[in-house]
């Protein structure tokens, strides 16, 4: 009877002492690794225009070994390593460095924003608003 109390508290003590355990949140790497899908592009305020040099329905696939591929509708592809904070999504292909403002985030919709400026229109943000196909 005495083993019997004494597994009994030991599974008890076990039960309470994970319950207290806090489930810790995701990180925005954890968030982000899967493949997401182009389904609008704003550029300055107009959505989707021109289609084609925005890259609607273009695919990127953020990998759990911090490796992007991206593939665009035209079927050009770029390669590299991928990081990820709460604010920013940083693509480096190669000396190409790109860093996306991190919108909003979640497991099904993506929303970043990037900023240039063209020589021959001025300042630019194009916004990207990605679906998730897979993970």
């Amino acid at each position: 009877m005495t083993k019997l109390k004494l597994i009994l508290l030991v599974v008890g003590l076990a039960g309470f002492l994970s319950a207290c355990v806090e489930p810790e949140d995701p990180t925005e790497v954890q968030i982000l690794t899967g493949q997401w899908e182009v389904q609008n592009v704003i550029a300055n305020g107009q959505v989707n225009f021109p289609e084609d040099v925005f890259l609607e329905e273009s695919v990127l696939h953020l990998n759990r070994n911090a490796s992007y591929l991206f593939i665009n509708v035209d079927g050009y592809a770029s390669s590299g390593n991928w990081t990820a904070d709460p604010n920013t999504l940083t693509l480096t292909d190669g000396d190409i460095v790109k860093e996306y403002t991190i919108i909003s985030s979640d497991y099904q919709k993506l929303q970043v924003s990037y900023d240039f400026t063209n020589p021959a229109t001025g300042d630019i943000q194009l916004i990207y608003v990605f679906t998730r196909i897979a993970e």
